[in-house]
């Protein structure tokens, strides 16, 4: 019997000894298969498998994802700034909280998230001025305080050399 090409366990040849092609007319009444035929060839990378799931199964269907192991920042590193959306909440929290009492955080935030799109661009742009000052004074600290690692490692490898 011949295997069509492609299938796991189509050989080369016909159980016969004969070309895939000879085979079609060995027997009276065969028919040819719907495409043409030609010689099996493997892949030449192995199939892939699927990827399981990371997360723990969840009911619903739906995977709990594991969350990713922070780095640890080096000791004495400068915080990085706030963005001019945070420095905006940060600010108007309070005021939202205020006006809409039983709101839970997550609608506080999508309060505050209507308000920054709906916002004037020029009091946007304020807020934005902002948040480029902190970055500017972020980028200061930090090449300084690089510095500053750079010649303590530096002075901390010369005293190892005494």
């Amino acid at each position: 019997m011949w295997a069509w090409p492609g299938h796991p366990g189509a050989p080369h040849q016909s159980p016969m000894g004969l070309p895939p092609q000879a085979m079609l007319y060995a027997y009276p009444g065969m028919q040819p298969p719907p495409f043409p035929p030609y010689p099996y060839y493997a892949p030449l990378m192995p199939p892939t498998v699927p990827m399981q799931s990371a997360g723990k199964e969840m009911a619903g269907g739906k995977t709990k994802r594991r969350r990713k192991n922070k780095q640890a920042k080096a000791e004495g590193a400068p915080k990085k700034p706030a963005t001019s959306f945070v420095m905006f909440s940060n600010a108007h929290r309070e005021e939202v909280k205020a006006a809409h009492p039983g709101l839970s955080f997550i609608d506080v935030g999508k309060k505050l998230g209507e308000m920054w799109r709906e916002m004037d661009p020029a009091v946007r742009k304020e807020w934005e001025d902002r948040a480029t000052a902190a970055k500017d004074e972020y980028l200061e600290a930090k090449k300084i305080w690089l510095a500053q690692r750079a010649a303590g490692m530096a002075a901390g490898a010369d005293n190892l050399d005494d």
